[in-house]
């Protein structure tokens, strides 16, 4: 079996099974293909090809790439449905799940939107759900029903990059006849593959680090095939279509993946060891410090590194944080991860902003907390532009 540095670097690419085979996918712009006579048509039709509804060859070059990181070291195959955003790839996995009457049990640490489709859109359907802390197994039990399908959560969770016991969380759906969904969008397949700690299902925003240019919005959901040929049915229906171009440079992206979420990983680090001695921070997120209570639980389940993301606290709490916004000159504020370069946001005025005061302060998101998505830069300008940034 392939390194997935090397599935990264190939997975999905072309066949050479036509004269000048390119090496770069070609674009599929047309929304729909033509047929010389009827028989061809209905091949065509039965198969789900050839409108662009369905899916062209840059989304089967994509999902290809993709499940087959996911699938990389175990002993059965994946396939993978890509959508045209994280929230599509959201609604598309939970909502060919289930049917009305049926219930979630969801992480209170959530990405905010999720919970706010979780709480108020969801619900019009007839589907209910329980938030809890899902770092409490037991509170997770007792939020478990005779109704429960789905357990949902995040590896690494945006923003206090907290890592659950997938393992434990895993017999708890399957004890109850549920499945464990777990959004991977901020370690990526090369740094966790849910699926080998019990997931049955796997979701990634891939305008984040996956795709890694901030030019994509799409998602995708992964699955073994017998899982995933109803969530694709879903989708054909539904309609949330990944654009052609947004699959293809997704799927450009992805070559460069284990390279580029290495050397986001090891700046995260460097960032967070920095922010973590200097007396203008009162709290640093990252499950790599020696010092998170996620440490030994990233060491076993993300032991490559848990990726560009983390977060902080100032100690003089919103008025500090807009200070020092206001001195840096590299790092841009803006409201999403996962760029080449180094961004900050504000989880309480973007990705949070939907809950109300009191559900932000039992997900941990205060005013004062800022969310770093830790670019390519050289670690030493990276360190240097925070430690101009936070001086008296």
């Amino acid at each position: 079996m392939p390194h997935p540095d090397t599935i990264a670097v190939h997975g999905g690419e072309p066949t050479l099974d036509r004269k000048d085979a390119p090496v770069t996918p070609d674009i599929s712009v047309g929304s729909a293909s033509g047929y010389p006579d009827l028989a061809s048509l209905d091949v065509a039709m039965a198969e789900h090809r050839g409108y662009g509804r369905w899916g062209t060859e840059n989304h089967r070059q994509l999902q290809a790439a993709v499940a087959g990181l996911e699938a990389n070291g175990l002993d059965t195959r994946l396939d993978a449905v890509a959508v045209g955003s994280g929230m599509a790839a959201i609604a598309i996995a939970l909502m060919s799940e289930m049917n009305a009457g049926d219930h979630v049990v969801a992480a209170h640490d959530c990405y905010g939107t999720t919970l706010t489709f979780l709480r108020n859109d969801l619900s019009r359907f007839g589907i209910t759900t329980t938030i809890v802390d899902f770092q409490d197994l037991e509170a997770v039990r007792h939020a478990v029903t005779d109704r429960t399908r789905v357990l949902l959560c995040e590896m690494c969770t945006n923003p206090l990059i907290r890592v659950p016991d997938l393992l434990a969380l895993a017999t708890i759906a399957h004890d109850a006849g549920a499945l464990l969904m777990v959004d991977n969008t901020v370690p990526t397949p090369v740094l966790c593959q849910p699926f080998k700690w019990g997931a049955d299902a796997v979701i990634y925003s891939a305008t984040k680090n996956l795709s890694g240019h901030a030019d994509v919005i799409g998602g995708l959901v992964v699955g073994k095939p017998s899982w995933t040929d109803g969530a694709r049915a879903f989708a054909q229906t539904f309609g949330p279509t990944l654009g052609p171009f947004d699959a293809w440079l997704t799927l450009r992206g992805i070559r460069t993946l284990a390279i580029r979420m290495a050397r986001h990983t090891a700046n995260a680090l460097a960032l967070a060891r920095f922010l973590e001695r200097h007396p203008a921070i009162s709290r640093v997120h990252y499950p790599e410090l020696e010092s998170s209570p996620f440490c030994a639980r990233a060491r076993q389940l993300v032991p490559d590194g848990a990726g560009a993301l983390l977060s902080f606290e100032l100690e003089g709490g919103r008025a500090a944080l807009d200070r020092m916004i206001g001195r840096l000159k590299l790092v841009r504020l803006m409201p999403s991860l996962g760029n080449v370069a180094t961004t900050l946001s504000h989880p309480a005025s973007t990705s949070h902003r939907g809950l109300t005061a009191d559900e932000r302060g039992r997900a941990g998101i205060s005013d004062g907390l800022v969310r770093c998505s830790v670019g390519l830069e050289h670690p030493d300008d990276i360190v240097a532009e925070f430690e101009s940034a936070l001086r008296n």
